[in-house]
């Protein structure tokens, strides 16, 4: 199998140091992720590559990422000029539980995640199914910390700055949170 991004090609097999690559998991207008092996220590891995060289943005994400230490958060492991190494979650995006219970129970792991992201000046700026996996055990991973944000000073402490609306009519309507 061969899969193709703008500045680079891969295959299944390929080596990068000592990550072999295994299968591509996704794509997106950033770069891409591929499940991998990682040899020394024989374990799965995820690397997500960038389609240029390390961004502004992929280095946000990196620092945002290893400045978190979370259960609930996708840990990175490595850092490339071009991709990052992270934990490999075997989940699906999450959606809808069938109960109330497991409802709550997700939506407390979520907030967990993202409570110790601010607590750590941190935010998410992304948060969609998409980007929270639920493995087959129900344990929540919040990942792509792409778009991430350092708070200014102050601000992950302050609830209303974080979750609060910015001050355009069309944010107020909608309900987006302040960037």
């Amino acid at each position: 199998m061969r899969y193709t991004v703008e500045r680079f090609s891969m295959r299944a097999g390929e080596q990068l140091g000592p990550y072999e690559l295994l299968s591509p998991l996704g794509a997106g207008g950033m770069g891409e992720v591929w499940k991998a092996r990682d040899t020394r220590l024989n374990r799965t891995v995820a690397i997500k590559f960038s389609q240029a060289a390390f961004t502004d943005r992929f280095e946000r994400e990196a620092r945002s990422i290893a400045a978190l230490n979370h259960p609930h958060i996708c840990q990175i492991y490595d850092v490339g000029p071009n991709y990052l190494v992270m934990e490999f979650v075997d989940g699906a995006p999450v959606a809808p539980p069938g109960d109330t219970r497991m409802l709550l129970d997700t939506a407390v792991q979520i907030a967990d995640a993202l409570a110790a992201a601010h607590e750590a000046g941190i935010v998410h700026r992304d948060l969609k199914p998409d980007n929270i996996l639920c493995t087959r055990e129900g344990r929540i991973k919040v990942l792509d910390f792409g778009l991430a944000k350092q708070a200014a000073t102050g601000v992950a402490n302050d609830a209303t700055a974080v979750f609060g609306f910015m001050n355009t009519a069309s944010s107020a309507a909608g309900g987006h949170s302040a960037y």
